[in-house]
């Protein structure tokens, strides 16, 4: 158990004591995270590859499709935990960056403090596992057709700045449409992030596609793109449109698709009534383009509710609690 322990790096040691303490673990539980985390960290140690991916669901993706083969062995993966699209990156490859990123998204969210220090731990974990990535480690990066992953391709490689190691690229979107299984879904943007596909689909991109090491260009490019988004203090706001990430500091880019959605719905209905907030939120993400979350979606909701565009009833605290309604002065449609 002692060697155990002095495997864990400090931010380790404390993701793993404050999940302990969150969760009411027992002692037992306790030592059984420990032994897992430096079960896990021995693994990373002895990868041959590593992968990185955005996101909860991508990582534990991959993860699942890994467990009960070979790879489980020879793969490690280091999951960012956090949607990059929104709020701001400057210096989020250390511990002032992430707090003031955290700091941001505390004044918009209605986040519980347990929730934040989970989310600081994390990606502080995140972080230091890239930057002890081992020379002879080959990395693969998981990316989409999305603003978030994108902007994580880029910052990862500019963390990675002055590692030799043979970085390889797949893009979720362009493989899934390379196997040409759903050929119509191209016009759906489907699939907009690598979370979209099961384990079993990534596993078979893994293996079925001849990736090929990002060129010096190639690299030099998405890098120095990076590593001026860690040096970015003004935009917090990044769209993917042309194959471009775009970069904004306009909180608002979202409200007039949000009123159109509720416009939208009054006409499938037929009439105009307060609808459940998550059902509107609901609506918003499953029809825009860009990738962001339903928390911020929320947010702009609530924003426009201030702005007297939607007026509400019930419990703002959580979006299950509350109704909205669009103000007549918005709606665009003739509902009888």
């Amino acid at each position: 158990m002692k060697e155990a322990i002095k495997k864990l790096s400090e931010e380790e040691a404390k993701s793993m004591l404050f999940i302990s303490l969150l969760n009411g673990k027992s002692s037992e539980d306790i030592k059984q995270v420990i032994l897992h985390m430096s079960e896990d960290k021995e693994k990373a140690v002895n990868a041959q590859t590593v992968h990185i991916l955005f996101g909860d669901s991508p990582g534990g993706s991959l993860k699942a499709a890994f467990r009960d083969t070979d790879y489980h062995k020879t793969e490690g993966i280091i999951v960012f935990p956090d949607n990059l699209s929104i709020g701001p990156i400057k210096d989020l490859h250390n511990a002032s960056g992430i707090e003031a990123r955290l700091a941001w998204f505390q004044k918009r969210y209605n986040t519980e403090d347990d929730g934040l220090e989970h989310n600081r731990q994390r990606m502080l974990t995140a972080v230091e596992k890239i930057n002890n990535i081992l020379p002879h480690q080959t990395i693969v990066i998981w990316t989409c057709q999305n603003a978030h992953e994108q902007t994580g391709l880029r910052l990862v490689l500019a963390m990675l700045e002055g590692k030799l190691n043979a970085v390889r690229v797949i893009d979720a979107f362009t493989a899934f449409h390379e196997k040409n299984i759903y050929p119509y879904l191209v016009e759906d943007n489907y699939p907009r992030t690598t979370g979209e596909l099961n384990g079993e689909t990534l596993l078979n991109f893994y293996e079925q596609f001849g990736m090929e090491p990002l060129s010096n260009i190639e690299r030099q490019t998405l890098s120095d793109e990076g590593r001026y988004l860690l040096s970015d203090d003004i935009h917090i706001i990044r769209t993917w449109a042309c194959n471009q990430l775009l970069n904004s500091s306009n909180e608002n880019r979202d409200d007039d698709f949000i009123i159109e959605c509720a416009n939208r719905m009054y006409h499938e209905d037929g009439k105009v009534e307060y609808k459940k907030a998550a059902r509107l939120i609901g609506e918003v993400i499953g029809h825009m383009q860009q990738y962001t979350g339903d928390e911020w979606i929320e947010y702009r909701l609530k924003s426009l509710i201030k702005q007297g565009v939607f007026s509400y009833r019930g419990d703002l605290k959580a979006m299950r609690f509350y109704e909205v309604k669009l103000q007549d002065d918005f709606l665009t449609y003739h509902i009888f």
